[in-house]
């Protein structure tokens, strides 16, 4: 076992030394002039929240009360005779009508006072409230560039993170690998 994996190293390393022995490579460097460049770029969508005040006019109603405001002689003449049905009902005694219709008088009175509210028109007003709202905004982004070099009177496209202008001479590295078929 111990002589089979030494032949097979030793197979191993003398085709590696055999197939490199066949092969040279060389490294150059040469000039070349940019002759075109061409920007990459990626759009990407920035998302910012923020808060916006939204104003806008609406109409808002006007209320009015309805009823006397001061009491009106109605509700005081209604009352005091409700009140006192229910105070003769209730009471047998001289005097519990009596004491029902001023109860009752006052109560009417009071009620009549307050009224209703209705709506006696509308005015116009800016309504204002603060929205949460998501901004989106555009970025362009570079990339790198491609460019078009001219070398050994041919035209090679690169790429590169660095910026170079058109006309521009570049030092490229140039390698050149010879080995037997």
């Amino acid at each position: 076992m111990k002589k089979t994996n030494l032949a097979l190293i030793a197979f191993c390393a003398a085709t590696l030394m055999t197939q490199s022995s066949f092969a040279e490579t060389r490294t150059e460097s040469v000039l070349g002039t940019v002759t075109r460049v061409d920007v990459l770029t990626s759009n990407i969508i920035r998302k910012t929240p923020t808060d916006e005040r939204i104003c806008n006019v609406q109409d808002v109603p006007i209320y009015e009360e309805t009823g006397g405001g001061e009491g009106n002689i109605g509700g005081l003449i209604v009352g005091g005779l409700i009140g006192s049905a229910i105070g003769n009902k209730l009471s047998d005694a001289n005097g519990g009508g009596a004491a029902g219709a001023v109860a009752g008088a006052l109560l009417g009175h009071e009620a009549s006072k307050k009224g209703e509210k209705r709506i006696a028109g509308y005015r116009r007003e800016e309504v204002c409230s603060i929205q949460r709202v998501v901004l989106e905004e555009t970025i362009e982004r570079i990339d790198g560039y491609r460019m078009e070099i001219e070398i050994d009177n041919r035209i090679v496209t690169l790429e590169s993170q660095r910026e170079y202008g058109q006309g521009q001479r570049v030092e490229l590295s140039k390698r050149t690998t010879y080995s037997l078929k």
